[in-house]
C-alpha cells in the first residue's frame, strides 16, 4: 500500500512537471543535471538527451552571455538553503532570451529529518514582457525628448523667454479670447537703446549678458501668470497684457523702464551712459473680424515715436 502511494505520488509529480509551462531543472550537489522537462527544452532550445546526467559546466558554460544564468544556479548549488529570484539573459546559440529564474533546495524526507539532495531551478521566458517594458521605457524617453524639443522650438535659447513663434501663437489666442470676452488687450514693445553700438564696441559676450539681464527684468515686471514677455527679435522684446487698457499698460511699461535703469549696466556708446530702453504701448478692444496685426502695428508705431523723440522713454 505504501509503495503504491509512493508510485502514485511520483507519477503525479512527473505529470505536473512534464506539463508545466515553466522550465524545470533539477541539479544535485555535484552539479549533475538530473531533471529537464519539455518546457525547459523548448525555452533553452536544447534536447534533454544532450543534457541529462551531465555537469552544468559541460552544458551551459559555452557562452559568456550566460554568466548570470550559470551564477544563479551555482549559488543555489553551493548554498541550497537560499532561494534566488532574478531576471537574467540567456543565449541559446541562436536567440537571446530573458528568463525569470527561481531556485530553491530539493529535499527528501528521511527517518529523522529532511535531507537536501540538490536544487530545483524554475524559469519562465519573459522575453516578450521585457521587450514590451523596454519599448515602454523607450516610448517614455521619446515622449520626454519630444516635449523638450517642442519646448525648445518655442524658446529663445539665449534669454529663455518665449520666442517670436510662441508670441505669434499667444497673440492670436489672446486676441480671440479678448473678442469673446469683450475685453481690452495691450501690447508693450521694448527696444534696447544703442544696443548695436554696445555689441560692436564691447563684443558679443557683453551684448549677450545685456540681453539676458534685460529679458529677466522685463519678465519680472509682469505680475500676473497670464501676462507674457517674449523676445521679438534682436534687441526687441514684446509683452502681451490681457484684459488691460492703455493705463494698465503704461504702469507696467514705467516699471520696466525704471527697473532697466536700476540695472545700471554701462553703455559707453549711449549718451545716457547706461542701458536704457525705448518703449511703445498700445491697447485695443478687438472687434469680431479684426486682426491682431492691427494692434501690433499700433505698438510698433508707438515704439518708433519713442525712438524718434530721443529714446529712453515711453510712447503710445
Amino acid at each position: 500500500m505504501l509503495m503504491k502511494r509512493i508510485l502514485q505520488s511520483s507519477l503525479v509529480f512527473q505529470h505536473i512537471v512534464e506539463n508545466m509551462h515553466d522550465g524545470v531543472l533539477t541539479i544535485d550537489h555535484s552539479g549533475i543535471i538530473t531533471t529537464l522537462n519539455p518546457a525547459a527544452e523548448r525555452i533553452l532550445e536544447m534536447d534533454k538527451n544532450q543534457i541529462l546526467d551531465k555537469k552544468l559546466s559541460e552544458v551551459f558554460f559555452n557562452y559568456r552571455e550566460n554568466d548570470d544564468f550559470n551564477q544563479i544556479i551555482l549559488d543555489a548549488v553551493y548554498d541550497a538553503s537560499l532561494s534566488h529570484h532574478k531576471i537574467c539573459d540567456f543565449y541559446t546559440g541562436e536567440h537571446y532570451k530573458s528568463l525569470f529564474m527561481t531556485t530553491s533546495f530539493l529535499k527528501i524526507q528521511t527517518e529523522d529529518e529532511q535531507e537536501s539532495i540538490g536544487v530545483t531551478v524554475l524559469f519562465s521566458d519573459v522575453t516578450e514582457l521585457m521587450e514590451l517594458r523596454d519599448a515602454a521605457v523607450a516610448f517614455d524617453k521619446i515622449k520626454v525628448l519630444n516635449q523638450q524639443l517642442e519646448r525648445l522650438s518655442y524658446l529663445d535659447d539665449l534669454t529663455d523667454l518665449p520666442n517670436r513663434r510662441f508670441f505669434n501663437d499667444a497673440r492670436n489666442r489672446e486676441w480671440h479670447r479678448a473678442i469673446r470676452g469683450q475685453k481690452s488687450l495691450a501690447f508693450i514693445m521694448i527696444d534696447i537703446d544703442y544696443f548695436k553700438e554696445l555689441n560692436d564696441s564691447q563684443g558679443h559676450q557683453a551684448g549677450d549678458a545685456c540681453l539676458v539681464a534685460v529679458a529677466r527684468t522685463i519678465k519680472n515686471a509682469l505680475r500676473r501668470p497670464y501676462d507674457l514677455a517674449a523676445r521679438y527679435g534682436g534687441d526687441e522684446f514684446i509683452a502681451i497684457i490681457p484684459d488691460s487698457d492703455i493705463t494698465a499698460a503704461r504702469t507696467i511699461a514705467q516699471t520696466m523702464r525704471q527697473d532697466l535703469l536700476d540695472l545700471n549696466i554701462e553703455n559707453i556708446c549711449s549718451p545716457f551712459g547706461i542701458i536704457t530702453a525705448s518703449i511703445g504701448i498700445a491697447a485695443q478692444k478687438p472687434l469680431q473680424g479684426s486682426h491682431p496685426e492691427e494692434l501690433l502695428r499700433d505698438v510698433d508705431e508707438a515704439l518708433y515715436r519713442a525712438k524718434q523723440n530721443g529714446r529712453n522713454q515711453i510712447s503710445e
